[in-house]
């Protein structure tokens, strides 16, 4: 009974269908896998996205919050800078008097000493040789002299 061709058609055809099944279990582990390695992975990948978007939220405060800081302090600085440049402009104009001052000064000096000279007794030649004034002025100053000396 078992030499039959029939029962050797069946034992064949069973033993392929096993081998079929056996390779289709093999293939579906296989798969199985691959799709729970496959999930893992679109499980760690989602993980990571979502670091990065805090991250990412967490960078644009930082970088909001340093605009915001920056924008201030720029702010600050030109209200400083339009101070100084205002403080160097009256500076300027400061040592401009100063420097007219300065420069009208020795002039002054000159003529109020030629004028002390006059009230001592100067003559317009003495006037002229010590004070190295124009001799027109040196006979003003004693002319003026004389006319206070007068009344």
């Amino acid at each position: 009974m078992f030499n039959t061709p029939e029962f050797l058609i069946l034992a064949i055809v069973t033993t392929l269908l096993f081998l079929v099944i056996l390779v289709l279990f093999n293939s579906v582990r296989s798969l199985s896998r691959k799709v729970r390695l496959t999930e893992t992975n679109i499980s760690s990948n989602e993980l990571l996205v979502n670091q990065l978007q805090t991250l990412f939220i967490t960078l644009d405060k930082s970088v909001k919050e340093l605009n915001n800081q920056h924008t201030s302090e720029n702010t600050e600085l030109n209200q400083v800078t339009k101070q100084l440049e205002h403080r160097i402009k009256s500076i300027q104009e400061d040592i401009n008097k100063l420097q007219q001052t300065q420069a009208q000064q020795p002039e002054d000096k000159l003529y109020s000493r030629a004028f002390k000279m006059v009230e001592l007794g100067a003559d317009v030649a003495e006037l002229v040789r010590e004070c190295d004034i124009p001799r027109a002025e040196a006979e003003m100053l004693i002319s003026i002299h004389q006319k206070q000396s007068t009344t």
